[in-house]
C-alpha cells in the first residue's frame, strides 16, 4: 500500500508518540536559546506526522464519521502540508535567513491547497494523492537538512552533527516509506523511532556546548575584567597591593607599591601582609574591620620598607574582591607621613613650653592620671616633686625680663637632665616645675630632690657684667598614703612653701603635722616685680594649688 507512514504497526505507534514527547521534552532543555523555536517546531512536526500516520493506516475512522474518499485525502494533505510548513519555519531558524518569510510561506501554502483541493475534489487519485503528500513533508525534511548542515558548517560541533544525523535518518525512512514501500528490508521498524532519540542526545549535546560556550564567554569576560583591573592597579597614582584574603599573602601589587615598601615583583609570594605593616595591633584591627564590613576607608598604619628598615606612616583604603577566582584584598595605599609629621608638630606646640621647649602645664594635666593609673596597676608608687625658683622676682628687677627668661630655661634643663627619660618635667606655672617620677618612693624621691636642688645651686648665668647665681626650693610629696593625684597636688604645694618658709634653697618632703602648725597665708607682691607673661597674676610666687582648681584634675 502507497503511504507516508513510517510506523504503521499500532505498537510502533504509541512508542513513538512516547518518543516523541522524549523529543519535546529534551527541547526545553534549550529553552533559553534562540534554537528553542527550530526545535520545537522540528518536534512539533514530528508529533503531527504521528497523527497523519494514524489517519493514514486507520482511515476507516473517518469513514465513520460519513466522511468521503475525496474529503478523507483532502485531510491527509492538508496535515501534510502543515507538517511541511512546521519544518520549513524550523529550516528558516537554523539558517536564520528570511526564505521562510510570510510572501514565500503564502505562496507556498496557496500552491500547495490548490494541489490538495485538485486532487482532492476535482481529479481525485489516490496514487497521487499519496505521492502529494510524501512531497509535501519530504520537502520540508530536506530544507530543514540543508540548514542543519549550513549551520554545522560555521559551527561544528558535537550537537549540531548529532542532529544533522537524525535528520537524515529521519529523511530517509520517509523517502523510503514513501517511494519504496515493497522492499520491507528497507523499512525496518527501529528506524521509525530511532531517529528521535539520537534528536534527544544532540539536544542534550547542545546543551552541554551552550554551556561550554557561556563558560568561556563567562571567562573572556573575567580575563577582560582582570586585565582591566591589573590595568587600573598599574596606572593607579597610588601604590597599590592585593592580599589573598586567605593567607594575607602578597598576591600582586603595581611599581609605586613596590617602591615604597621596598620589594620586587619577583619576590612577592615570599612576603606577607605583616612584613610591611607593623603595628601588630593595628594592623589585627585593620583585618577585622575588612572582614567585617567587606571595605574600610583611610585607615592608618605604621608600615616599614623592608630593604631600608624604616618606618613610615600610611593611609590604607582597602575593598575585598575577586581576582582571577581567588578572593583578594584591593588595598590603595598613601604615604601620611608629612601630615603625621605636621600632627606631631601641632600636637608639639599645644603640648610645649614656648620658653623652655619642655611640656607645659596641658601635657602635664593629660599625662599624669594615666602614669598614675598605671603605677597603681604594677603595684609602684609614684612621686611628684615640685620646684619653685627663689626671689626670681628680684632676678627680673635687678636684671630684667630677658635674663630671667635665661634663669628659667636653665632650670628646666637641669631638671629634665636630672631624671629619668620616661619621668615627667613640666612647666606648672610662671617660674614653677613639677615633675611625674615613676616608680618612686619618699625616700627616693627626697634624694632625688636634693641632687637636683645641688645642680640648680651650682649652676649660673653669665651676664655681662657678672655671674648670676640662683637657688630654688622643692616641694617633694608620694603616692605611699594616697594615690590621689587632686590630694597630693595640694600637699606637695604645701611642702614646696614649707620648704620656702624654711629659708628657701632646701628640699621639703609633705609632713602633714609641720604643715598644720604652719601659718599658710601667702604674701602678695607687686605687679611690676613679675615677668611679663605673668603680670595677670596676683600672688608673690604662683601657687600650683591656686592654678589647680581651675584645670579640672
Amino acid at each position: 500500500m502507497l503511504s507516508t507512514n513510517i510506523f504503521y504497526s499500532g505498537y510502533n505507534i504509541l512508542f513513538s508518540i512516547l518518543s516523541l514527547f522524549i523529543g519535546i521534552g529534551t527541547v526545553f532543555l534549550v529553552k533559553d536559546s534562540k534554537v528553542f523555536r527550530s526545535l520545537f517546531l522540528f518536534q512539533l512536526g514530528g508529533l503531527t506526522l504521528i497523527l497523519l500516520t494514524y489517519l493514514t493506516v486507520n482511515d476507516h475512522v473517518l469513514y465513520k464519521f460519513g466522511l468521503n474518499y475525496n474529503f478523507v485525502a483532502f485531510v491527509q494533505i492538508i496535515i501534510s502540508l502543515i507538517i511541511s510548513v512546521l519544518w520549513i519555519n524550523s529550516a528558516a531558524d537554523f539558517h536564520h535567513n528570511s526564505f521562510a518569510n510570510r510572501e514565500a510561506l503564502t505562496v507556498y501554502m496557496s500552491f500547495g491547497l490548490t494541489a490538495c483541493i485538485y486532487y482532492s475534489f476535482v481529479e481525485y487519485n489516490a496514487e497521487y494523492a499519496t505521492y502529494l503528500r510524501s512531497i509535501f513533508t519530504i520537502t520540508g525534511i530536506t530544507l530543514l537538512f540543508f540548514s542543519c548542515l549550513t549551520k554545522l558548517w560555521k559551527n561544528f560541533n558535537t550537537g549540531n552533527l548529532l542532529f544533522a544525523l537524525s535528520l537524515f535518518m529521519l529523511g530517509n525512512k520517509l523517502v523510503v516509506s514513501s517511494f519504496f514501500y515493497h522492499y520491507n528490508w528497507l523499512n525496518l521498524n527501529i528506524f521509525n523511532w530511532l531517529w528521535i532519540y539520537m534528536f534527544a542526545v544532540a539536544v542534550v549535546f547542545m546543551k552541554f556546548d551552550m554551556y561550554k560556550t557561556d563558560l568561556q564567554k563567562s571567562w573572556n569576560s573575567i580575563d577582560k575584567l582582570n586585565l582591566q583591573l591589573m590595568n587600573m592597579i598599574d596606572t593607579s597614582p597610588d601604590p597599590v597591593i592585593l592580599l589573598r584574603r586567605d593567607t594575607l599573602k602578597l598576591y600582586t601589587l603595581n611599581s609605586k607599591a613596590a617602591i615604597l615598601l621596598g620589594v620586587g615583583k619577583k619576590e612577592i609570594r615570599y612576603h606577607g601582609f605583616a612584613d610591611f605593616f607593623i603595628d601588630e595591633g593595628n594592623r589585627e584591627h585593620f583585618i577585622s574591620i575588612i572582614e567585617q564590613n567587606g571595605e574600610i576607608k583611610d585607615f592608618d598604619l605604621m608600615a616599614c620598607n623592608i630593604i631600608s628598615g624604616s618606618p613610615f606612616w600610611i593611609s590604607a583604603s582597602a575593598k575585598i574582591l575577586e581576582y582571577n577566582n581567588i578572593e583578594t584584598i584591593y588595598i590603595v595605599l598613601q604615604d601620611i607621613a608629612l601630615r603625621k609629621e605636621r600632627e606631631a608638630s601641632l600636637h608639639n606646640i599645644a603640648d610645649r613650653d614656648p620658653l623652655t621647649s619642655g611640656w607645659n602645664i596641658r601635657y602635664f594635666e593629660k599625662v599624669a592620671a594615666s602614669r598614675a593609673q598605671e603605677c597603681i596597676k604594677n603595684g609602684q608608687n609614684f612621686s611628684l616633686l615640685l620646684i619653685d625658683a627663689d626671689k626670681f622676682k628680684k632676678i627680673n628687677e635687678k636684671y630684667g625680663h630677658q635674663l630671667g627668661d635665661k634663669v628659667l630655661i636653665k632650670m628646666a634643663e637641669i631638671c629634665r637632665n636630672s631624671v629619668r627619660e620616661d619621668d615627667i618635667v613640666a612647666r606648672y606655672g610662671g617660674e614653677e616645675f613639677i615633675i611625674f617620677l615613676n616608680n618612686t618612693n619618699t625616700h627616693s624621691a627626697a634624694r632625688v630632690a636634693e641632687r637636683l636642688r645641688q645642680s640648680i645651686e651650682d649652676d649660673f648665668i653669665k651676664s655681662e657684667n657678672e655671674t648670676i647665681k640662683f637657688t630654688a626650693s622643692i616641694g617633694v610629696v608620694s603616692s605611699e598614703k594616697t594615690a590621689s593625684i587632686e590630694l597630693l597636688l595640694r600637699q606637695v604645694d604645701d611642702a614646696m612653701y614649707q620648704a620656702k618658709r624654711k629659708g628657701r634653697n632646701r628640699v621639703a618632703v609633705y609632713n602633714e603635722q609641720e604643715i598644720k602648725a604652719t601659718p599658710t597665708k601667702k604674701k602678695k607682691s607687686p605687679k611690676n616685680s613679675i615677668h611679663p607673661v605673668f603680670q595677670n597674676e596676683e600672688s608673690e610666687e604662683i601657687s600650683l594649688l591656686d592654678n589647680y582648681e581651675n584645670r579640672g584634675l
